[in-house]
C-alpha cells in the first residue's frame, strides 16, 4: 500500500525528508486535508442533499482504496464505481453500511458476483433489468438495484418511452426494490436550456419510483441551481480538486501534487541539440537537467518543447521531446546549487495546477490524472498529525 504521512501543505524540496528518501521515481502527492475541505464545501452548498463520491477509475487515478475509507469516516455513505471489479475492491475497505453503486449496471453473467459483494447495480437497459429479475427469481428473493434513465446524453440509461412501458404497462418494476433513480446531465457546466430540459424530463419520471433516492447532479450540476440537487449529489472531480465549475465563488482546494527528481545535470554548447530527433537546437550555452518522469508514467508527450516545470518555485522550460522515462529541463538561469542530483522537480504544484497542465496538453483534468500510472508512487499527506499512518 502507498505511504500515508503527516505533513503540512508546504512540502519540503529536500529529497532526504520523510516520504521521498526511498524512491527515485515520480510521486503523486494526494492531500487528504484538501479532499476533506472539498467534501465539506459540497455538503454546505447542498445542505438538503447527501453527497456521494464517484470513485471510478481508481478515484480518477488518485487511489480509491485509500480515499474511500477516508471519506466514509467523514460521513459519506454513497459510493459510485464503474463495474464489479472496482466495487468488490471497494467493499473490502468500506463499512457494511456503505452503499456501492455500479454505474455500468449488471453485466451479463455477473449478477451472482454483484450479490456476493453486496453491490447495487444501476440498471440501464431492458436487457439488464430482465437478467436481474431472472437472478432474483433464481435466488427466490428480491434484490435491490438502481435505475438509470437517459434524458439527453444518449449514452447509458433506459430510453424514456422504454422505461415508462416497463413501469406502467408491463409493471415489471413493481416488485423490484429500486433504491436509486438517476440520470446524467450532458452539459451541466453550461447551465443552458439543455440542462433545463433534462431536469424537466427527470422530474416528470420520479413518480415511477416514490421510494427511491433521486439523483441528477454530478459535481458541475451542483452549481446549476438547487432544483437540480434532489436527494443525492454524485461528486467525483469536485471532491478530488479537479476543475468542475466556472463559478467564480467556488474554487476547490487543490488535492494533487506531482513531483520527481533530477538524475543529472550537464552543460551543452551552441550548435548541439537536445532529445530524440534533435528536436531542440541549442542556441546558447545551457545547463540541462534530466529528470525521472516520462510518458510511461502518464506525463503528456505533447508537452515536449512547450511545457514547463518548477524547481524551488522557479519556472524551468521542458526542452526536447518527452521520452518514455525522462524529460530534459532548461535550468540555465537557476543557481547550480538548486539542480544537483536528487533535487525535487514539481510538475503539478501550487504554481501549476492539474487544470493548468491539462490545458497545456489539450486534455481534461481527469484525463490527465487517470493517465498517471502505477509506476508513479502515491503519497497521502494530511496536516493532522493524529492521522499519521504508514502502510
Amino acid at each position: 500500500m502507498p505511504d500515508v504521512i503527516g505533513l503540512n501543505s508546504n512540502l519540503s524540496d529536500n529529497p532526504s525528508d520523510a516520504g521521498y528518501a526511498n524512491t527515485s521515481r515520480s510521486t503523486m502527492v494526494v492531500d487528504l486535508g484538501a479532499i476533506e475541505s472539498n467534501y465539506r464545501k459540497f455538503r454546505m452548498l447542498a445542505p438538503q442533499s447527501a453527497c456521494g463520491a464517484v470513485l471510478k477509475a481508481d478515484a480518477y487515478g488518485l487511489g480509491a482504496l485509500r480515499i474511500a475509507p477516508f471519506l466514509a469516516r467523514l460521513g459519506c455513505g454513497h459510493f459510485f464505481v464503474a463495474d464489479v471489479e472496482e466495487g468488490a475492491a471497494l467493499r473490502k475497505v468500506l463499512p457494511l453500511s456503505a452503499k456501492i453503486y455500479l454505474l455500468h449496471g449488471a453485466m451479463p453473467g455477473l449478477e451472482a458476483a454483484i450479490e456476493h459483494h453486496d453491490l447495487l447495480p444501476i440498471l440501464n437497459s431492458r436487457e439488464q433489468l430482465d437478467a436481474w429479475l431472472r437472478h432474483c427469481r433464481l435466488r427466490n428473493r428480491l434484490l435491490p438495484a438502481g435505475v438509470h434513465v437517459d434524458t439527453g446524453l444518449s449514452r447509458l440509461g433506459f430510453p424514456i418511452d422504454e422505461l415508462q412501458k416497463a413501469a406502467e404497462n408491463e409493471r415489471v418494476l413493481s416488485d423490484l426494490p429500486v433504491v436509486l433513480f438517476m440520470s446524467q446531465l450532458a452539459c451541466a457546466e453550461w447551465r443552458d436550456e439543455i440542462s433545463r430540459q433534462q431536469l424537466d424530463q427527470f422530474r416528470k419520471l420520479t413518480y415511477l419510483f416514490p421510494k427511491a433516492i433521486l439523483s441528477l447532479s454530478n459535481s458541475a450540476g451542483l452549481f446549476a441551481g438547487c432544483e437540480f440537487h434532489f436527494d443525492l449529489i454524485r461528486s467525483g472531480g469536485g471532491i478530488l480538486g479537479l476543475s468542475i465549475s466556472g463559478d467564480p465563488d467556488f474554487r476547490p482546494s487543490q488535492v494533487v501534487r506531482l513531483r520527481t527528481r533530477i538524475i543529472q545535470c550537464r552543460r551543452v554548447k551552441v550548435g548541439e541539440a537536445i532529445g530524440y530527433h534533435r528536436s531542440y537546437p541549442v542556441k546558447r550555452q545551457m545547463r540541462v537537467a534530466t529528470a525521472s518522469i516520462g510518458y510511461a508514467d502518464g506525463f503528456p508527450r505533447s508537452l515536449g518543447n512547450r511545457g514547463h516545470v518548477f524547481v524551488y518555485g522557479a519556472r524551468a522550460p521542458i526542452v526536447g521531446f518527452v521520452s518514455m522515462d525522462l524529460i530534459s529541463i532548461d535550468v540555465t538561469d537557476l543557481p547550480e546549487s538548486w539542480t544537483v542530483p536528487g533535487t525535487m522537480v514539481d510538475l503539478i504544484c501550487p504554481e501549476q495546477t492539474v487544470a493548468d497542465v491539462a490545458l497545456a496538453a489539450n486534455m481534461l483534468s481527469d484525463e490527465l490524472t487517470t493517465a498517471i500510472g502505477r509506476r508513479c508512487r502515491r503519497l497521502y499527506v494530511s496536516a493532522k498529525r493524529d492521522e499519521m499512518r504508514r502502510h
